[in-house]
């Protein structure tokens, strides 16, 4: 825990980002915000984890899944073994999880 100038504890985090992840960590009371988000074509994801795992995530997790967007498509590494094809370049792909994220974090 870090202090704020009162000395009052402060969270180190406020939330917490999953693009084609999953937590194992139970976080249901955490007091993050938490937003998850994947590619509909996405090969490389587990979905029975990822599904299994919700769970783990606050009630009001936001939760997003791109049309077209494929597990390689966050990055900028290219094609993924095992990864689906995805419809969408991966530009566009960051541009519409960057656009989420920025209303998710209330900058838009």
């Amino acid at each position: 825990m870090a202090t704020d100038k009162s000395g009052d504890a402060e969270p180190e985090l406020d939330g917490l980002v999953l693009l084609a992840a999953y937590s194992t960590a139970d976080l249901t009371d955490s007091g993050l915000r938490v937003y998850s988000t994947y590619g509909s074509e996405d090969g490389v994801l587990n979905h029975e984890k990822y599904e299994a795992d919700r769970t783990n995530l606050p009630q009001d997790t936001t939760e997003t899944v791109i049309d077209g967007g494929c597990h390689a498509g966050f990055g900028s590494y290219g094609a993924q073994k095992g990864d689906g094809t995805p419809t969408i370049s991966a530009e566009e792909q960051q541009r519409q999880t960057a656009d989420a994220l920025a209303a998710w974090m209330n900058l838009q």
